[in-house]
């Protein structure tokens, strides 16, 4: 079965000033594989319970996004070039995204998470891959107003 590496990029933006969209980034991720982008909110409440059992509570700062972005194939150059660009001192940077929850493209300070991948075809002797698979990385959101 031929691999498709068509890697269509625009997917979100990164960059390492606030001015970071569409037109100035560092980085396009490409589009993920169907199905391997979901997008999570999280939300810190403060809550007890009253005498009568009833939760009271309410939302502490503002709500959190994380995007998980995996690609089923994805080309080591394209892999590399992002990865490299978080190795080179982005462990925090500007993500402009497009947020689910409100329907409007977003720039937030994020930070990296969980990265991994599987090479597949690798050279003996450059220990180079053909192409990655299950290549996938997460960017949370760090909250900052």
């Amino acid at each position: 079965m031929p691999i498709d590496l068509k890697e269509n990029k625009g997917f979100i933006y990164l960059g390492a000033t606030p001015q970071t969209d569409r037109s100035n980034y560092a980085i396009a991720a490409p589009y993920p594989t169907q199905g391997k982008a979901p997008f999570t909110t999280s939300r810190m409440v403060d809550s007890a319970r009253n005498a009568q059992g009833t939760m009271v509570g309410r939302m502490v700062g503002r709500s959190v996004d994380k995007q998980e972005l995996g690609w089923q194939t994805i080309s080591p150059e394209l892999w590399w070039e992002m990865n490299r660009w978080f190795e080179d001192g982005h462990f925090t940077f500007y993500c402009h995204y497009f947020s689910h929850n409100l329907g409007r493209w977003e720039t937030r300070m994020f930070y990296l998470s969980d990265v991994t991948c599987s090479p597949v075809n690798v050279d003996a002797a450059t220990g180079m891959p053909e192409y990655y698979e299950d290549a996938s990385f997460s960017v949370v959101d760090c909250g900052v107003i």
